[in-house]
C-alpha cells in the first residue's frame, strides 16, 4: 500500500459498503428465519406422499438452506470488511502518530509510488531562515522512522490484500449458491485460508504415505495416523485426501474401498495392530467429514454429492479386474459391505444424506439381485457379513438421520426392514452364542431404532423419565410394537430376534411413562407423552419377547420404579393418610395403575421362568441380571431429582428382590396371584417410605387405620389392580389365567 493512500485515502467509499452490506445482512436474517420457521418447518410436518414425500421437501428444504447460506455469506463479508476498515483506520492513525513525532526531529517522509518512500529533512540546516534553530537528529532516528513507517505500511498492506483475497476466496469457495462459512472477523478469515492451506499440503502427504501403505515402516505409519487423526474435522483436509487417494493403482473411491478392506483385515498380515484399528477408524471420521454438508463433497440440497454417488455405485459394482489382481475390488454384498464397515468404524458420525442413500442403495442391490447374500443367507455368518449391519451401527450415531429414514410417515423402510426383508442368517439367529448376537445385523437395526425412537444414540445419553417425543418418533415405536406384539399372542418370543431384545428394553425405559399409561390405565384417548394409540394386548407380549433378555427387562422395571417414585413424591403427605385431603384421589388412582403395571411386569418375569423350566442355570443366570439392576439401578443411571425420591426407588428395588421368585412350576402358573406379590409390595414399601419422608412421626400412625386411606385405599384397592394385572398380564401373553 502506497503511503499517501493510507495517509490520506478516502475511506468513505468503503464505510458506505459496509453500511449497504450490514443493511443486506439485516434483510437475509428475516428472510432466512421465515424460510426456515414458516417455509421449512411446515414442509417438515407436513403428510406429504408419493412425489412431495421426496422432490417438494427436498426442495423446500434446500431453498430454505439457500437463504441460510446466503446470511451466513453477507454476515462474514460485513464482518471483513468492518474488521478490516477498523484496522486500516488504526494503522493511518499510528502512521500519523509516528510522523507527528518525527517532525520534533525535523523528519518526514516522502512517498515515492509502488510502496516505496524515502525519510528526509522538513528543513535543510543550510536552507533555514537566518535566526531559526532546526531540531536535530541522528541517523539512528532516520533508520528506526524508515524501519517504523515500513512495518505500519506493511500491516495495512496484508490487511487490504488479505481482505481481499479471502473475500474472493469465500465468494468462489462454491460453484453455486452461498458459501456457509462463518467469520468474525478478517483475522479468522486469514487464519482460516492459512489452516486450509495446510489441511491440503497435510492431505496430500497423507495419500502419498497410503500409497505405499504395504511397505510403510513404523515411523511412517505414526506419521500417517498423525496426519489423519489431526485432519479429523477438517473438511479441507478430508476431502483433499479423498480425492487424492491412491492404492494398488486405483483412485479415489476405489482406493479408499480396498484401504478399508485392507485395514479391516489387518494388512498383510491378517493381524489387525492398534495403529492400523486407529488408522480404519480416523478414515472413517476423514470420509464422514468430507461428505458432511459444509465439505466441498458434501450433499446439495440434502441429496449426495457426484463424488458420494460415484462411491457407492464404485462399491456396488465393483471393478472388472480380475481376482488376482492386487487391485481387483469385489462388488455387490461384498463391495457394499466394506463401505458400511468402514462407515461403522470408530465414533464417526455420518451426514443423514449419505446414509440415507447408502440405505437406499443396499436395498435397491438385495431387492433386485436373485441371491444377493448367495453362501451366507442361511448361516450365522450371514449375520456379521450382513452389509446392514455397519449402515445400522453409522445411523445409530445420527438420531436424527435415523429418524428420518425409518419414519412410516414418509416411507416404508421400517415395513421393510420389520417384515420384509430376508436377514442374512435370520433362521438361525436366535441359536447363537450371546457374543455373535451382540455382534449381528440385527443387533446394530435395534441401536438405530432405539436412536431413531428416542432421539438420542442407544446407551449413551441417560433417559429423561418420563420422556416427551415427537410425532415421527412416536410413529417408530408404535411401528416396531405392533410388529412383534400384535396379534402374537401365546409366542413366548414373539417372533421377535434375539438381537433386537437389548435395544427394545431401552426403548420402553424411554417410553416408560406412555407404558406405565398403556399398562396402567383403560385409555380411550392418546397417551400423555408421546400420543400413542398402542393396546396393552398389543405392549404385554413385546415385552414378554424382550424379557427373554433379563439385562432388557430390568431396564426397563429400573424406568417404571423411578417414575412411580417420581410421580409419588409429587402429592402431599396428607393425601397418603387422609382421602379428603388435596390430591388424594388422583393418588389413589395413580397407585392402582402402578399396581397393575408391576402386576403385568411379573406376569411376564413369571412366564420366562416358567419357560425355562429345570433349567436353573439358565433361571439364575436371568435373576441374576435383574439382581444387578435392583441394587441401586447402577446400569440404567436414571437421573432422580431429590432425595425424596431416591430413597422410594431403594426401598422399592431392594423389596422387589427380597420378593423375587425363583421358580414357577405348572400350579404357580395358573394361580399367580396365590404366589406373586413383588410388584404390590414394592409399591407399598415406595407409599410407607413416601409417609415417613412427608409426615411428621407422629402422624405414621395413620397409615394403620381401618378404614382409612392408606390402609384401604392404597394399599388394599392397590393390591386388587396388582392381581388384576397378573391375571391381564397372563392372558395377553395368551396363557391360561387360572
Amino acid at each position: 500500500m502506497d503511503l499517501n493512500v493510507l495517509l490520506n485515502g478516502d475511506f468513505a467509499e468503503l464505510g458506505q459498503a459496509i453500511t449497504d452490506w450490514e443493511s443486506m445482512t439485516k434483510r437475509l436474517a428475516t428472510l432466512e428465519s421465515n424460510a426456515r420457521n414458516n417455509l421449512k418447518a411446515k414442509a417438515e410436518q407436513a403428510h406429504w406422499a408419493g412425489v412431495n414425500a421426496t422432490v417438494s421437501r427436498e426442495f423446500v428444504a434446500k431453498t430454505a438452506d439457500e437463504f441460510t447460506d446466503a446470511h451466513t455469506q453477507a454476515q462474514s463479508i460485513t464482518n471483513i470488511l468492518t474488521d478490516t476498515r477498523e484496522e486500516l483506520i488504526g494503522y493511518r492513525q499510528n502512521l500519523q502518530e509516528t510522523l507527528d513525532t518525527a517532525r520534533k526531529k525535523n523528519l518526514t517522509v516522502v512517498d515515492d509510488g509502488c510502496g516505496m518512500f524515502h525519510v528526509q529533512m522538513i528543513i535543510h540546516p543550510d536552507r533555514a531562515a537566518k535566526g531559526t534553530t532546526v531540531p536535530e537528529h541522528t541517523d539512528v532516528d532516520e533508520d528506526l522512522l524508515h524501519d517504523e513507517v515500513k512495518l505500519i505500511l506493511s500491516k495495512a498492506t496484508e490487511s487490504d490484500s488479505s481482505a481481499a483475497r479471502v473475500l474472493r476466496s469465500l465468494v468462489d469457495s462454491v460453484k453455486e449458491g452461498f458459501a456457509d462459512s462463518a467469520y468474525a472477523d478478517r483475522d479468522s478469515a486469514v487464519a482460516a485460508e492459512k489452516k486450509a492451506a495446510q489441511d491440503t499440503k497435510d492431505a496430500k502427504e497423507a495419500a502419498g504415505l497410503y500409497s505405499r501403505l504395504d511397505g510403510l515402516d513404523d515411523a511412517e505409519m505414526k506419521r500417517l495416523l498423525q496426519l489423519t487423526e489431526k485432519g479429523e474435522n477438517s473438511p479441507v483436509f478430508a476431502s483433499e485426501l479423498m480425492k487424492d487417494l491412491n492404492y494398488r493403482g486405483r483412485d479415489s473411491q476405489e482406493g479408499l474401498l480396498l484401504l478399508a478392506q485392507n485395514l479391516e483385515g489387518g494388512g498383510l498380515d491378517g493381524q489387525m495392530s492398534d495403529t492400523e484399528r486407529r488408522l480404519r477408524d480416523a478414515l472413517s471420521v476423514n470420509l464422514a467429514t468430507a461428505t458432511r454438508p459444509d465439505a466441498p463433497l458434501g450433499p446439495d440440497g440434502g441429496v449426495p454429492s457426484e463424488w458420494a454417488r460415484k462411491l457407492l455405485k464404485t462399491a456396488r459394482d465393483g471393478n472388472d479386474l480380475p481376482p488376482q489382481a492386487p487391485g481387483c475390488l469385489s462388488g455387490g454384498g461384498t463391495g457394499l459391505g466394506i463401505l458400511t464397515k468402514l462407515m461403522g468404524s470408530g465414533n464417526s458420525v455420518y451426514d443423514g444424506s449419505l446414509l440415507s442413500a447408502t440405505g437406499d442403495e443396499i436395498r435397491d442391490y438385495e431387492t433386485h439381485t436373485k441371491h444377493p447374500y448367495d453362501g451366507i443367507s442361511d448361516n450365522w455368518q450371514g449375520t456379521q457379513e450382513d452389509p446392514m449391519s455397519g449402515l445400522m451401527k453409522a445411523m445409530s450415531r445420527n438420531p436424527a438421520a435415523a429418524e428420518s429414514y425409518f419414519d412410516p410417515r414418509q416411507n416404508d423402510n421400517l415395513h421393510y426392514f420389520l417384515k420384509d426383508r430376508n436377514w442374512p442368517g435370520g433362521d438361525v439367529e436366535n441359536k447363537m452364542p450371546q457374543d455373535l448376537i451382540d455382534s449381528s445385523a440385527r443387533h446394530y437395526f435395534g441401536d438405530a431404532l432405539e436412536a431413531a425412537s428416542t432421539g438420542h444414540p442407544p446407551g449413551v445419553q441417560t433417559p429423561e423419565i418420563p420422556a416427551h417425543h415427537d410425532p415421527a418418533q412416536a410413529a417408530i415405536f408404535s411401528g416396531v410394537v405392533t410388529a412383534y406384539g400384535h396379534g402374537i399372542a401365546g409366542d413366548p418370543v414373539g417372533g421377535m430376534p434375539a438381537g433386537l431384545r437389548h435395544s427394545m428394553g431401552g426403548m420402553l425405559s424411554d417410553y416408560i411413562g406412555d407404558v406405565h399409561e398403556i399398562l396402567g390405565q383403560e385409555r380411550d384417548t392418546p397417551t400423555d407423552y408421546s400420543g400413542l394409540t398402542i393396546q396393552n394386548k398389543d405392549l404385554v407380549p413385546v415385552m414378554r419377547a424382550m424379557a427373554e433378555d433379563g439385562h432388557a427387562f430390568a431396564q426397563v422395571h429400573d424406568a417404571e420404579t423411578s417414575y412411580v417414585a417420581q410421580e409419588l413424591d409429587k402429592y402431599d403427605g396428607q393425601a397418603f393418610v387422609d382421602k379428603n385431603a388435596p390430591g388424594a384421589d388422583r393418588l389413589q388412582a395413580f397407585v392402582g395403575q402402578s399396581n397393575s403395571a408391576l402386576g403385568q411386569m411379573d406376569a411376564v418375569r413369571a412366564d420366562v421362568i416358567y419357560q425355562m423350566g429345570e433349567d436353573k442355570k439358565s433361571v439364575n443366570a436371568w435373576n441374576k441380571m435383574m439382581y444387578y439392576h435392583l441394587i441401586g439401578a447402577p446400569v440404567t443411571g436414571i437421573p432422580l431429582a431429590g432425595d425424596t425420591i431416591q430413597r422410594m426407588v431403594d426401598v422399592g428395588t431392594a423389596e422387589y428382590q427380597n420378593n423375587l421368585n425363583s421358580q414357577v412350576d405348572q400350579e404357580t402358573r395358573q394361580h399367580l396371584a396365590d404366589h406373586f406379590s413383588s410388584g404390590h409390595q414394592q409399591v407399598d414399601k415406595m407409599l410407607e417410605q413416601a409417609v415417613h419422608d412427608k409426615l411428621p412421626q407422629s402422624q405414621w400412625h395413620l397409615m394403620d387405620q381401618d378404614p382409612g386411606q392408606f390402609e384401604n385405599n392404597l394399599q388394599g384397592a392397590g393390591l386388587t389392580r396388582y392381581h388384576d394385572g397378573l391375571t391381564n398380564g397372563v392372558g395377553y401373553m395368551g396363557k391360561p389365567a387360572g
